[in-house]
Formats: C-alpha cells, sequence, structure tokens
C-alpha cells in the first residue's frame, strides 16, 4: 500500500541535516549510551610526583591514566602504582562501552512472515531493521549493536505462543517488538508476565488489552499504537455524519475484529441503526452464505474488519452477489495494498467507495523523514501499512534498553514509560501510559479507496478525526 505522507514530504536534503542530528541525539541521548565512548569529567589535583594509575569502572569498563604533576623534592620522580588513596587531579580519559549488556543487544521481533498477514508482516519487518541500522550507524547500545531476531507467528495465537518460547528461551531475547494481531497478544500475555520480558506491539489495537494488567496484576504487554476504543469512538462519528441508519458489521471472528465491532456498537447512538452482525472464520474460504444475509438484510452500509486472504474472498464473493452498491467502511487493516492483488476484490472496494480509518500523525516532521528516506533507500518502495510503527516500536525498545544500562526484561519494562514520554518518533509522540501500556492519545486520518489513471488508490486525505475536532472533510 501507499503509506500516508501527504503531499509535502519529500527526503532529506542539506537543508534538513541539522533537524537530522537533532533527532539523532534526541534517539541517543537516553542515558547517554548510543556513543561507544564516554569522557571522564575533568577534576583537579595537586599532588607532589607522577602517578600512572589504574582503576575499574563499573563490571566491564577500565580507565587507564597517566598525571604528571610537580614535585616538592630536589629530583623528579615516576611512580607507578595503583591508586588507593584520594586525590583531586585533573585527567582526561575515555570509558570503554557500557557495562551490564552483552556485546551483541538482541531484540525480539514477532510478525506474521507468512499466512493471512504475510504480505503485510514482511514490509512491517522492514521497520525493525531500520531502526537497528539508524542506531548501529551511531554506534550500537554503548558501543554494542543492535541484533534483530525476528519470529514468524503467521498470526496464529499457538505459533506466536511458540515463536516466543523460541525467543526467550533460545535466544535469550529480553525485549520484543510485536506480536502485530490483538489475539496473538492476548495468547502469550501471561508467559510475558511470567518470565518478566516486556513486549511493545506496533499494531494490537484491541481495547479489551488494556485490561491485562488487571489481569494479570501487572502488564510486560505495550502498544505504540491507539487503543480501538478510540478508533471505534471516531468510527461512530462518521456513521452518524453520513446518516447511516441500517448498519450491517462483517468482521473476522477473533479478539480484533469481534473486539471492533462491540466498540462500535457502545457508543451513543449506534446500537438502535444495528441491524445484522456476521462474525467470519477466516479458514473456512467460502462466505456465500453470510453475503446472503447481509443482502437481505438491505443495510445502507456494510462496515468490514477483515484480514487480508480471506477479506479478498469475501470482497470477490460480494461482488458477484451484487453488494456492490451498497456503501462500504472499514478499519485501519483495510488499508493495505494488497487487497488490490485481486482485481475483482479490488473492483468492488473501488465501487463500494470503500473509506475507513487508520492512525495518524503528521508526515512533515524530520522524525518521519528519517525513517521514509532510509527506507526508500534500502527498499527503493513507499512504506507500507505499519511500518512506521514497527520503526517506532523497534525504537522505543532500544532506547529503554540504554535507558535501563542492562539487559534483563523487568528493568528494561520500568524504564519504558519514561522512555516513552520523550520520544518523538516517526509516528509521533509515545506517551505511554505505566499502568495499562497504553499509548496516551491518538488521532486519525480517513482514508478511500478510489480509481486513478485506471488503478484503484488510496487517498489518504479524505478527511480527518481527533477527539478535539471530531470529524473533518477535506
Amino acid at each position: 500500500m501507499t503509506m500516508q505522507r501527504g503531499s509535502n514530504v519529500k527526503g532529506i536534503g542539506t537543508a534538513a541535516a541539522a533537524g537530522l542530528a537533532v533527532v539523532l541525539l534526541i534517539v541517543g541521548i537516553a542515558a547517554g549510551y548510543f556513543a561507544g565512548a564516554a569522557t571522564v569529567a575533568p577534576v583537579t589535583t595537586t599532588q607532589t610526583q607522577t602517578v600512572t594509575s589504574t582503576k575499574t569502572v563499573g563490571a566491564e569498563a577500565t580507565i587507564t591514566q597517566t598525571v604528571t604533576q610537580t614535585v616538592t623534592q630536589p629530583v623528579t620522580q615516576t611512580v607507578t602504582q595503583t591508586a588507593t588513596s584520594t586525590v583531586t587531579r585533573t585527567v582526561t580519559a575515555t570509558a570503554t562501552a557500557a557495562a551490564g549488556l552483552p556485546d551483541k543487544v538482541r531484540i525480539g521481533v514477532l510478525l506474521p512472515l507468512s499466512g493471512e498477514l504475510g504480505a503485510i508482516g514482511q514490509r512491517m519487518l522492514y521497520g525493525a531493521h531500520i531502526a537497528a541500522k539508524i542506531v548501529n550507524d551511531s554506534g550500537g547500545i554503548g558501543g554494542r549493536p543492535v541484533q534483530i531476531v525476528a519470529e514468524d507467528t503467521a498470526a496464529v495465537p499457538d505459533k506466536a505462543l511458540d515463536a516466543v518460547k523460541k525467543l526467550i528461551e533460545v535466544q535469550g531475547v529480553q525485549v520484543i517488538v510485536g506480536p502485530a494481531t490483538s489475539v496473538e497478544v492476548a495468547t502469550i500475555a501471561k508467559y510475558l508476565n511470567d518470565r518478566k520480558v516486556p513486549a511493545i506491539s506496533m499494531s494490537a489495537t484491541a481495547a479489551a488489552l488494556s485490561n491485562l494488567a488487571k489481569q494479570y496484576g501487572d502488564t510486560y504487554f505495550w502498544r505504540v499504537v491507539g487503543s480501538d476504543s478510540i478508533q471505534a469512538r471516531a468510527i461512530a462519528d462518521i456513521m452518524k455524519q453520513k446518516d447511516f441508519k441500517r448498519i450491517v458489521t462483517f468482521v473476522v471472528s477473533n479478539d480484533y475484529g469481534i473486539g471492533m465491532e462491540q466498540m462500535i456498537l457502545a457508543q451513543p447512538g449506534i446500537k438502535e441503526r444495528h441491524v445484522l452482525a456476521i462474525r467470519y472464520d477466516p479458514t473456512k474460504g467460502d462466505y456465500r452464505t453470510e453475503l446472503e444475509q447481509v443482502k437481505a438484510a438491505n443495510p445502507d452500509v456494510i462496515f468490514y474488519a477483515l484480514w487480508v486472504e480471506s477479506g479478498k474472498i469475501v470482497f470477490r464473493q460480494a461482488l458477484d452477489l451484487g453488494l456492490e452498491k451498497i456503501p462500504t467502511m472499514g478499519g485501519e487493516g483495510m488499508a493495505d495494498e494488497a487487497f488490490f492483488e485481486d482485481p475483482r476484490a479490488a473492483d468492488y472496494m473501488v465501487k463500494t467507495g470503500l473509506f475507513g480509518t487508520r492512525p495518524t500523525y503528521d508526515p512533515n516532521t524530520y522524525s518521519y523523514q528519517i525513517f521514509y528516506k532510509m527506507h526508500q533507500q534500502l527498499y527503493g518502495a513507499e512504506p507500507s501499512l505499519f511500518a512506521d510503527y514497527t520503526y517506532d516500536a523497534t525504537m522505543v525498545a532500544i532506547l529503554a534498553v540504554a535507558h535501563a544500562g542492562v539487559y534483563e526484561g523487568a528493568k528494561i519494562k520500568n524504564a519504558l514509560a519514561l522512555t516513552g514520554q520523550y520520544y518523538i518518533g516517526a509516528t509521533g509522540m509515545k506517551a505511554l501510559d505505566p499502568a495499562t501500556g497504553d499509548l496516551l492519545s491518538q488521532d486519525y486520518l480517513i482514508w478511500r479507496v478510489e480509481l486513478k489513471d485506471g488503478k484503484p488508490v488510496y487517498n489518504f486525505n479524505y478527511g480527518s478525526w481527533s477527539l478535539g475536532a471530531g470529524v473533518v472533510w477535506k
């Protein structure tokens, strides 16, 4: 898909160099660990000899220093010693990399690299590699390089649990980016708490995940994208503004789809307009029966929350059944060009004017442009759905490790809230609620599928929604 960037976005030029330096500084100052060397602050001495001294700082950093001074004796002498007394002296020394971190700092990544969401997940992974490259090009964390260790979940809960166990028990990973879907998070949440390893999702938006802390007494699940409790409010506002009176919901039967449906119906003025709920099995492969029920309900809008592969089948069969005259809506998961791979599915999306919401941010910031330019350089393509959020989740994980100063899950988790308060990423501010792990605020753009030069495209400038302004059409 074409990532929302706005019409003014360009790669970083010479004029942006200062901004790039500032952003990299923001990235690097968390506990000062990105540069591999640190300067010991100068002090002043008065001593009557030349001293070569060696001392150990922390677990791994060693400082060797030579101090030449004027003695009061008639002859100047050089004495080699291990200093044990307290002296005041002027010294400049360089410390080696920060103690407490392994030779390579592993960041685990859980993504669907195959299956229903494989086409999206493979491109989301680019964001993690971009974050690692930026940090490594700046010296790593205290001189230690960041290593991305990715595991495929196929967006299947059991596989997600196997994958997270492999990352933690075999690879020794102490912080994870992902998983991508809410149903996977719900499956692995207790394991994460038991092992005290934090996971930061880039795209799991189900509102129910905000309750994990209450369920387990604490939560090691965090997310850099807004909860569906906010998105549902945006969708309900749009439905009411469009004056839809007969609403059908057609959602995948898991925590994401059902959660989205329930949150929308919980919004004031929506439940009484709802005439039919379809919850489909993504493994079934034939949805004509469900679509016939939709047709019989005579709705004036169908709200879809689908997964890609099964969603293409739903759209193709809806076109076959003549449902293209009924307007359609969707959430953020529907805004990816992977749906266009099936021409008939794409035709249905265009003919129904499929539109919906997705999380948004200002694409004109230096932070976003750094990510965007690097994506273009490395992959020669526009960023896809949630690649930018994957980048930010990875960067937050890296910064939390740097701030903690040790590669230990519980301490990394405790650093996440502070890290999020000060990190301004490609997708905006990442202030995180330590009580729930949630992103504290989220705005949404309104997109629409249109035909341009004979090809289906996403128009990401169709409108916007925010808590303050509500719905704004462009």
